[in-house]
């Protein structure tokens, strides 16, 4: 089961994909993201799947209410996935992402992971000094260790909100390349999304349009085992996954959108 956590976390990272965004942003005060793209209330939820055996379920959720670290305002974005019950006699998952991200400049200030996976159970917090580049990662056996990271630095969870607010899809050219830079495992690795075209795509019963692209990740093993990742948004203003899909030895593993709620605009990308 271990591409079923993978494929979460790759949704996570999806998303995050998003990261439509160079890397290498000024250093100093905290910037300011104009966010016109989601708001608190906004809930997704994916269906995880083989073909047409449904496997579990992903759900993002920005918390209805405000959060505070390092004495600013904050996003609670929690994500989840788990496996279905018909599922769990063969292997349990339930995995929680938590990103508290700044409401004015979209970096993370610290991000929770508990890993709960058949009888393995982990639970991990880091913590970002945005100013000193630094991110305190606190171990399930409350060690403690310090790493350097790259500037405004994302964990994988905020990457995806900051990608939605800050790209503007109607820019993007088939062929084009984005990069980005987050923490996870302890470790900063480099995303890179390749735009590969402009489509209409069938999820569950709905048809969007929709951007494909390839997600290309820094070290192979980490996250995708090497296999292929392509994931769709949607082609409107709220910029939100329609599917993700992990290439298998036989078949793929995908996951798509089946419900979305407080959403900040019209969805606009659905045909009729």
């Amino acid at each position: 089961m271990k591409k079923f956590h993978s494929l979460l976390l790759s949704i996570a990272i999806l998303m995050v994909s998003g990261g439509f965004v160079g890397a290498g942003e000024p250093t100093g005060t905290l910037r300011t993201i104009e966010n016109h793209t989601f708001a608190r209330g906004e809930w997704l939820k994916f269906r995880v799947h083989y073909g047409f055996v449904t496997a579990g379920f992903l759900e993002m959720e920005v918390k209805p209410y405000k959060a505070y670290r390092e004495g600013r305002s904050c996003y609670h974005i929690v994500g989840r996935g788990y496996t279905q019950k018909a599922f769990e006699w063969f292997y349990s998952v339930d995995d929680q992402y938590e990103s508290y991200c700044d409401d004015q400049a979209l970096v993370s200030w610290q991000f929770n992971r508990k890993i709960s996976e058949g009888n393995f159970y982990s639970y991990s917090e880091t913590h970002f000094d945005q100013a000193g580049q630094k991110a305190r990662h606190i171990d399930n056996k409350k060690r403690e260790t310090i790493y350097n990271v790259p500037v405004n630095v994302q964990d994988v969870i905020s990457a995806f909100y900051y990608a939605r607010a800050r790209y503007d899809q109607r820019k993007l050219r088939v062929g084009d390349r984005i990069e980005m830079h987050n923490f996870i495992d302890r470790k900063p690795f480099r995303l890179e999304a390749k735009l590969l075209a402009r489509e209409t795509i069938k999820v569950e019963d709905k048809k969007y349009r929709a951007l494909k692209f390839d997600l290309l990740i820094e070290e192979v093993g980490m996250i995708t085992d090497g296999s292929t990742i392509q994931f769709w948004i949607s082609d409107d203003d709220n910029k939100i996954p329609l599917r993700v899909e992990s290439e298998l030895m036989v078949g793929s593993l995908a996951a798509d959108l089946i419900e979305a709620k407080g959403l900040v605009h019209p969805q606009s990308s659905l045909v009729e």
